[in-house]
């Protein structure tokens, strides 16, 4: 059975029926306006830094939710976007701790309404997920719970969980005090700077320590939710890596070059160089630009494998050359 008929049958089963009085005509009320991020940000990174994270601790404003009981034995709520926009298809699953028949899973409806029966046992979520439209192309994230909390809970007490899709912020707060340097810790996108250094200066065309590295990122039309902000991060050569993370998600064209000094050719690099169509680095060949970038989704690629409190987006490798 294909993908496009699982999701339909998921619908019927798990978003057909809706709590009279709540989920047949919600409420979605007044939203709290989303202020999009603007303006021009300058970033200095240390030598013995290897990351860099653009938006801090800055969260977007949570939208406002339509009210809903908790059903004993069952997992419900809604998903929207940070402008309160209810987002029809997108993907909650859970499993149960007891029993054969231990996971259930639903689809949003167009009202951005979920509801499951839950298995019997301790739940946990094992994805929530959602495609969306980026460039010419698709891309799954992962959402993030409202209440900034995706921890287990009885099936027989229910829940009522409400998810959200953002285009910066921090996901699982304990989870970037462990690893600030993970893509996947952030909602926005990130950039992986790879370059080599020579330290005993016999090498011209590479790096030497202390040299400082200007990159500019400057949006390239809106954002999804039309941030547009522009970064420049000036890193210290000392470690010969700088991952640049939370970027909100959009598409940016990018410069480099050594502060005071000629531009630096870039070329896409890692794993993926070159592997999609519309998104990382283009022209991908090195060159001193003009290039644009946009992110790349992690190997996750369906909505029912977005890993819980987690963004979905790895990091678009480069390579600098001088």
């Amino acid at each position: 059975m294909n993908k496009s008929l699982i999701i339909a049958a998921l619908m019927m089963i798990s978003c057909s029926k809706s709590p009279a009085g709540e989920s047949s005509n919600p409420d979605w009320g007044q939203q709290p306006p989303y202020n999009p991020v603007s303006g021009q940000t300058t970033l200095n990174v240390s030598g013995t830094e290897a990351y860099v994270n653009v938006m801090g601790n800055t969260q977007s404003a949570m939208p406002n939710f339509p009210a809903l009981s908790v059903k004993k034995g069952y997992l419900r709520g809604y998903v929207a976007d940070v402008k309160g926009k209810p987002l029809k298809g997108a993907y909650i699953g859970v499993r149960a701790t007891i029993g054969l028949d231990t996971r259930a899973e639903a689809i949003t409806d167009e009202k951005g309404y979920y509801e499951m029966k839950l298995p019997l046992g301790a739940i946990t979520y094992f994805a929530t997920g959602y495609e969306m439209d980026y460039g010419q192309g698709k891309a799954v994230v992962g959402l993030f719970p409202s209440d900034d909390n995706s921890t287990g809970f009885g099936s027989e007490s229910g829940q009522v969980k409400n998810f959200v899709m953002q285009a910066y912020g921090l996901t699982n707060k304990s989870e970037v005090s462990r690893q600030p340097y993970n893509p996947t810790n952030y909602y926005g996108g990130s950039i992986n700077i790879d370059y080599s250094i020579d330290w005993d200066n016999y090498i011209q065309d590479y790096f030497h320590e202390n040299d400082v590295i200007e990159i500019t990122l400057t949006p390239d039309g809106p954002g999804i939710f039309g941030d547009n902000k522009s970064f420049v991060i000036r890193k210290t050569v000392g470690i010969a890596k700088l991952t640049i993370v939370n970027i909100p998600v959009g598409k940016y064209k990018i410069s480099t070059k050594l502060v005071n000094g000629s531009p630096l050719k870039m070329s896409a690099a890692g794993p993926h160089a070159n592997s999609f169509p519309f998104w990382g680095l283009k022209p991908g060949a090195a060159s001193t630009g003009p290039s644009t970038v946009m992110f790349t989704p992690t190997l996750n690629y369906s909505i029912q494998k977005a890993v819980p409190h987690k963004s979905n987006w790895e990091s678009v490798d480069i390579r600098l050359q001088k």
